[in-house]
C-alpha cells in the first residue's frame, strides 16, 4: 500500500500505511491542481508549466515537458494518459481539436475492455466521448453541464451516461 500526499510547500510524500515513508521523493513540484495518478507503474502528476513528473518505487524522478498551459486537465489509468489544454484533447498521444470553450479535465472508463474518455465543455453545455484512438463516438456530443460518470446500470452490455442537465437535475442518455 502507498499512501500519496501533494503538500503545500511542493514535495510529494509517499508513505507506508503505519506513516513513514516509503519513497524518498527528494525534488519540489509546482503542483498543478490534477490528482496524482498511477500510469505505467510510477507515480505521475504534472506541474504548472505542463511538465509531466514520474516516480518510480524507487525514488527515481523523470520529467516530460508537454508545454500544457497552467489550468490543463490530467487523467490517467495504469496504460492510458489524457490531456486537456485549452480546448485540444490528447489521448495516448493523439489529438483531437475541439470548438473553443471551458473545459472539464478529462475522465477515463475502461468498460467491458474498451477505453472511453469524455470531457465536458461547460460554457456550451455539450459533452463529449471518445474512444482510445480519440476517435468521437458516434452520436455525441450530446446536452449536460457536469463531469459525467458512465456505466452499464442494468447490466445489459449497454452503457448508460449520466451527468447534470439544467436546474440541477439528471440526464441518463443509453448509448446504442
Amino acid at each position: 500500500d502507498y499512501l500519496v500526499f501533494k503538500l503545500e510547500d511542493n514535495t510529494l510524500k509517499i508513505l507506508h500505511r503505519t506513516g513513514t515513508d516509503r519513497i524518498k521523493v527528494t525534488e519540489k513540484i509546482d503542483f498543478s491542481k490534477n490528482e496524482v495518478f498511477l500510469y505505467k507503474n510510477k507515480f505521475t502528476v504534472t506541474n504548472k508549466k505542463g511538465v509531466l513528473h514520474q516516480i518510480d518505487t524507487k525514488g527515481n524522478l523523470t520529467a516530460t515537458n508537454f508545454n500544457l498551459n497552467s489550468d490543463h486537465g490530467m487523467y490517467a489509468t495504469s496504460n492510458t494518459l489524457a490531456f486537456m489544454d485549452d480546448n485540444v484533447l490528447s489521448i495516448k498521444g493523439r489529438k483531437v481539436e475541439l470548438d473553443l470553450g471551458v473545459y472539464t479535465k478529462p475522465k477515463i472508463f475502461y468498460i467491458y475492455d474498451k477505453i472511453y474518455v469524455s470531457v465536458t465543455d461547460i460554457q456550451s453545455q455539450k459533452i463529449y466521448l471518445f474512444d482510445s484512438q480519440a476517435k468521437s463516438i458516434p452520436n455525441f456530443p450530446v446536452f449536460g453541464n457536469s463531469l459525467i460518470d458512465l456505466t452499464d446500470m442494468d447490466n445489459d452490455r449497454k452503457l448508460e451516461l449520466v451527468a447534470k442537465d439544467q436546474d440541477n437535475s439528471l440526464i441518463v442518455y443509453k448509448l446504442n
